[in-house]
C-alpha cells in the first residue's frame, strides 16, 4: 500500500478481460466485476476506476487498450492496489510478468485477486507466487489450444459445416435457393470467360444484394466461387479435408476449375471495365491473324472494326470492315444456331480435369515419400515446386454451358442484356470470325457478308 495515503481510504482500479465472447454479451467479464466489486467492498476499498478488455486475448500479443490505460494510472500514483478476478486475467505468459513485477516494485502497488489472494510483488515469495500461477496459466492456454486443434481437425475430417452464415448458405448449412442460382450463374459466366467486373456491376445494377446487402465487387465474385464449401467440400488449414455434410451448390469439376482460375500465380477471371465493344477481339484479321478493334473510319467517319497498325506489333493494320452491319450479322447467325449442339461442353474439361486430377495424386504421393523418409526435405521441395508450376501452367479450359435457352429467348431478352452478357453468348458460339479482305477495291464500301468467315464451336 502507498505510504503517501495512510489513513485514507484505499483507491482500488478494477480490471477484468475475457478471452472469446462469441455473443458479444460481456457476460464473462460482467461475472468477473461482479466478484471483483465484492472484494473491494470487503476490504472498504474505494472504486475509483474500472477497466475492460472484453473478447481480447493476453496470450496472442493483441493489442489491450484499458491493460495500457491500466498501467498509466499506477505510473501516474492515480490508485493504490488493483483488483483482478484472477492473476492470470492481467498477463499469460513470463516476459511480461517481468514487466509487470519491476511496475508494481516500482510503484508499490499490489495485485489483489478474487481466487488467488494477495499477490505482493515486491517481495521473492510473492514473485514466485505470480510466476507459478503465471506458468500454471500458460500451460492451460497451450492444452486449450491443442483441445481446440484436435477438435476442428476431427469437425473437419467428418465433413461438418464450419458453422457460419455465407453466401448461398444459412449458418446452418442449408442452402437459400435463391443465392445458389447467383452463385451457379457466376460460376458459368466466369467459366464462359466473362469479365469479373462487369458480373459484379450486372448483379448490383439488377438489385441483387449480396450478403451483406452491399454493391457487388470483384473480390465479392471471387471470395464466393473460389471457396469449396460451394462444392460440398470440407476445408482445414486452407486445403480440402473431406465431402461435406451440406448439399452442393455447383459440381466438384465446376468448383477445381474455379478455383484454378483464382490460384495464386494466375490472372484469374477477367477483370478490366465494363466490355464496350461486342465483336473486339472475336474478329480476326485474315491477312495477320491479330485481333481486330472498334473505331472510326477516317474517310466515312462510319463505326468500323479495324486491324490495329502498331509499330513492333504483328499486326499489319491492312484490314477494315463497317461495324453495324457485321454486329447485326454475328447476332443474327449466334441466335439461329443457339439452338443446336454446338452449344455444348468441349472435351477440354475433361482433359484439364484429368491432367489437374493426376498432378494432384503425384502431389499426394511426393508428401507420402517425404513423411516415410524415402526423400528429403530439400527433394520434397524441389519436386513440389515443379509440379505446382505444371499444374498453373495448364490453361483452364473455356466452358460452354450444355444446355443453354432457345435462340427465341435469348433473342427477346438481348437489348436488356449488358454488353459483356451478349459477348459471352457469341463467345460461347464461335472460336473466332476471320474478316477477309475486300473483294472489291473500288467503289462504295458496301456491308459484304461473304467477307465474315466464321469457326463454330464444334
Amino acid at each position: 500500500m502507498n505510504a503517501q495515503r495512510e489513513g485514507a481510504r484505499a483507491r482500488a482500479a478494477i480490471y477484468t478481460r475475457i478471452s472469446k465472447d462469441l455473443q458479444l454479451e460481456g457476460l464473462g467479464v460482467a461475472r468477473q466485476l461482479k466478484d471483483c466489486l465484492a472484494l473491494a467492498a470487503k476490504q472498504d476499498w474505494e472504486v475509483v476506476e474500472k477497466f475492460e478488455d472484453n473478447d481480447i486475448s493476453a496470450s496472442g500479443g493483441k493489442v489491450r487498450p484499458d491493460y495500457d490505460r491500466l498501467k498509466a494510472f499506477m505510473e501516474a500514483g492515480a490508485v493504490d492496489v488493483v483488483v483482478v478476478y484472477s492473476a492470470d486475467r492481467l498477463h499469460r505468459n513470463s516476459r511480461e510478468l517481468e514487466d509487470w513485477i519491476d511496475l508494481a516494485s516500482a510503484t508499490g502497488i499490489n495485485i489483489h485477486s478474487a481466487t488467488n489472494g494477495s499477490i505482493d510483488l515486491s517481495t521473492p515469495d510473492g514473485q514466485t507466487m505470480a510466476r507459478v500461477v503465471t506458468a500454471f496459466a500458460a500451460g492451460e492456454v497451450a492444452k486449450t489450444r491443442m483441445r481446440i486443434t484436435r477438435k476442428h481437425l476431427e469437425l473437419a475430417e467428418a465433413g461438418a459445416w464450419p458453422g457460419q452464415k455465407c453466401y448461398g448458405f444459412t449458418a446452418g448449412g442449408k442452402v437459400i435457393e435463391e443465392e445458389a442460382a447467383i452463385i451457379r450463374e457466376m460460376a458459368a459466366r466466369v467459366l464462359a470467360g466473362e469479365g469479373i467486373n462487369a458480373i459484379a456491376r450486372d448483379l448490383t445494377e439488377r438489385g441483387i444484394p449480396t450478403a451483406r446487402a452491399a454493391a457487388w465487387r470483384a473480390a465479392s465474385v471471387i471470395n464466393i466461387l473460389k471457396a469449396p464449401r460451394i462444392a460440398g467440400l470440407r476445408v482445414h488449414k486452407g486445403k480440402v479435408a473431406s465431402k461435406g455434410q451440406w448439399p452442393a451448390i455447383v459440381s466438384e469439376d465446376v468448383s477445381a476449375m474455379l478455383r484454378a482460375k483464382f490460384a495464386p500465380g494466375r490472372s484469374g477471371g477477367k477483370r478490366g471495365g465494363p466490355r464496350k465493344h461486342l465483336l473486339t477481339g472475336l474478329l480476326k484479321c485474315s491477312k495477320c491473324g491479330t485481333g481486330m478493334v472498334k473505331s472510326i473510319n477516317g474517310k466515312s467517319k462510319k463505326p468500323s472494326y479495324r486491324c490495329p497498325r502498331n509499330v513492333g506489333a504483328a499486326a499489319c493494320g491492312g484490314t477494315t470492315i463497317v461495324a453495324a452491319e457485321t454486329e447485326s450479322w454475328v447476332i443474327e447467325a449466334a441466335l439461329r444456331l443457339h439452338d443446336v449442339s454446338v452449344l455444348k461442353q468441349s472435351s477440354d474439361s475433361e482433359e484439364w480435369l484429368e491432367k489437374s486430377g493426376a498432378l494432384d495424386a503425384r502431389l499426394e504421393e511426393l508428401a507420402g515419400d517425404y513423411g516415410t523418409g524415402t526423400i528429403s526435405r530439400g527433394e520434397w521441395m524441389a519436386a513440389k515446386s515443379a509440379i505446382e508450376r505444371a499444374k498453373a501452367a495448364l490453361p483452364v479450359p473455356v466452358m460452354r454451358p450444355p444446355k443453354l435457352s432457345t435462340g427465341e429467348m435469348v433473342r427477346d431478352s438481348w437489348e436488356d442484356m449488358p454488353v459483356s452478357a451478349r459477348r459471352a453468348i457469341l463467345d460461347a458460339v464461335f472460336v473466332k470470325i476471320v474478316v477477309l479482305p475486300r473483294r472489291h477495291v473500288t467503289g462504295l464500301k458496301a456491308f459484304d457478308p461473304d467477307r465474315l468467315s466464321p469457326e463454330w464451336w464444334r
